[in-house]
């Protein structure tokens, strides 16, 4: 059996989406004028995507300066994207060329920065 998988690129002036199944959106987000605004953008996003078993996450956004770090960054983002999917499982892609699950890349965020 096959999985659905959404990947999601959340940067500093676009989110974009695409799934396993062909479909895909941008959707301009002026992250640095809206930081708190990023879980919401993200939920408007995902509404016109096709379910999926997993999201899988990459990420530029961390890098604007309405962050006053990378780690400060790549926490909010993962925050955001985790109250946007709700259940589905997240993988975060890093610059080790593998996956992680969001506590790791967390853990681990010069290796989440500017991993896509």
């Amino acid at each position: 059996m096959q999985r659905a998988v959404l990947g999601l690129d959340i940067g500093g002036a676009n989110l974009k989406a695409a799934h396993t199944n062909g479909s895909a959106c941008l959707h301009p987000f002026e992250l640095w004028k809206f930081p708190g605004q990023l879980p919401a953008a993200i939920s408007d996003l995902l509404r016109i995507m096709p379910k999926s078993d997993f999201v899988a996450v990459t990420m530029t956004g961390e890098l604007c300066d309405c962050f006053e770090s990378k780690r400060r960054g790549v926490e909010a983002i993962l925050d955001a994207a985790k109250i946007a999917v709700e259940t589905t499982p997240i993988l975060v892609w890093t610059t080790t060329g593998s996956f992680r699950d969001k506590e790791d890349a967390r853990a681990d965020y010069l290796k989440t920065a500017a991993a896509n």
